[in-house]
């Protein structure tokens, strides 16, 4: 995990210098003093190496969530508070991919692949309790806490004083917020 990340900083110290387009994978193996074939041990190009490591949930995870019986939500959101704890996000380097994308606005779509990947994984453990017919009710329950997990990724990166489970709490919370809106009658 720590060369994967040394690999991703490196590749994001280089686009935010050079710009995207100048960045190629011999660059970033000198950046990050590995070699190339060490390089591609870990990611398959540079895109990836920018972006990083996609996130998964782990056999534990899956365990617990398959014999969990709380809110659908409310153990999605502790689903992914377990992601973060074994992934232990790191705060400068959440920083500089928020910089990046903001340089880069062309670059969002690869960001936004990953999270594509963390909801469908989301919406497949939903699909599992809620079983295969109710799979567009859980696809749209995912995508609502991926976007809020998402959003409260970029707060605590800018935010020193977060935790890891202040962002899973910053992320349900939006999620309440957006069903009050919803649920609130218009004046």
């Amino acid at each position: 995990m720590q060369t994967e990340r040394e690999i991703q900083v490196a590749a994001l110290r280089i686009a935010l210098r050079d710009g995207y387009e100048a960045v190629t994978t011999e660059m970033i193996a000198a950046e990050a003093g590995i070699s190339l074939r060490t390089f591609f041990n870990y990611y398959p190009n540079k895109e990836a190496a920018i972006v990083g490591r996609r996130p998964q949930f782990g056999d534990r995870t899956l365990a617990w969530f398959q014999s969990a019986s709380g809110p659908l939500v409310d153990d999605l959101f502790e689903a992914l508070r377990q992601i973060l704890e074994d992934k232990q996000p790191n705060r400068d380097t959440t920083k500089m991919v928020d910089a990046l994308l903001s340089q880069m606005p062309e670059l969002v779509p690869a960001f936004y692949a990953s999270l594509q990947i963390l909801k469908d994984q989301m919406a497949d453990l939903a699909v599992s309790r809620l079983g295969e017919q109710a799979r567009p009710d859980a696809e749209m329950i995912a995508e609502i806490v991926a976007h809020a997990t998402a959003n409260a990724f970029r707060r605590w990166a800018h935010d020193e004083t977060m935790g890891v489970d202040d962002l899973v709490r910053v992320a349900r919370q939006q999620i309440v917020r957006v069903g009050e809106m919803i649920s609130k009658r218009s004046s």
